[in-house]
């Protein structure tokens, strides 16, 4: 489907026509969207769009929760869309938005810039506070994997493990945490889960075998030993905490 047609879906023609005529002439700031509250900015690259198609066009994290989310924590934040969408639909929530790749960062800050309740942080998503570097940068900026470092050098991130992020931000629990990591879950899920999935209630994940095997043992797993129940929705699973719910 060409990009024009997939506006035209989601936005109606004019709506679409005029995103679409920016779009070509590369006007990529001051975007604008029915389900974002604040204009949005992308870089002239596939990466970002395919972004925005599947956070915005797609609407891939618009799922129904039969609560109001509180706490949310964004991993893998990208350029920030995600975290935008979720601030959007959820005015009265905290969200934290966690991405590792400054270049990405760069954006994310610009986008969230005029949300009061979105904090961004440029940081990796890990099983514990230690630094990782990104193995294979030629691949897209939404889409390297990282490893663990074992010391802070000019090309290592800090990473941070998601109890230590709720602990930072005075999270008593988590109500969407959203994870797109490009395969760290399966580090993330082999060690000290214990001390946030169970506080978890509402989990959206990726899963990234391709990237790095063994990534789906890892996370089902952990969830196995807590009361979820399961949907999928596009790529993602969403987990629902039935202890909590």
């Amino acid at each position: 489907m060409s990009r024009f047609s997939n506006l035209h879906k989601r936005l109606g023609f004019f709506k679409a026509l005029s995103f679409y005529i920016k779009l070509k002439k590369g006007q990529l700031s001051n975007l604008n969207s029915y389900n974002l509250l604040k204009p949005f900015f992308m870089r002239d690259n596939p990466f970002d769009y395919a972004t925005f198609e599947e956070v915005v066009l797609k609407e891939t994290y618009n799922i129904e929760v039969p609560f109001y989310p509180q706490y949310i924590i964004d991993g893998g934040g990208n350029i920030g869309l995600t975290a935008c969408f979720f601030a959007s639909k959820y005015p009265n929530a905290t969200v934290i938005s966690i991405e590792p790749d400054l270049e990405n960062y760069k954006i994310l800050k610009n986008n969230i810039n005029g949300y009061k309740n979105i904090t961004g942080i440029q940081r990796g998503i890990w099983k514990s506070n230690t630094y990782i570097k990104i193995i294979d940068s030629e691949v897209g900026c939404n889409a390297f994997t990282v490893t663990e470092s074992d010391h802070e050098d000019a090309t290592a991130i800090k990473a941070v493990g998601i109890f230590n992020l709720m602990a930072e931000f005075n999270f008593p629990k988590i109500d969407i945490l959203k994870l797109d990591i490009e395969g760290s879950e399966k580090e993330v899920f082999e060690e000290n889960f214990e001390t946030w999935l169970p506080k978890t209630k509402i989990l959206i994940i990726e899963l990234h075998d391709a990237l790095k095997p063994g990534c789906s043992r890892s996370v089902f797993n952990a969830i196995g030993k807590y009361d979820f129940s399961f949907s999928i929705k596009g790529e993602n699973i969403i987990f629902t905490n039935n202890e909590l719910i």
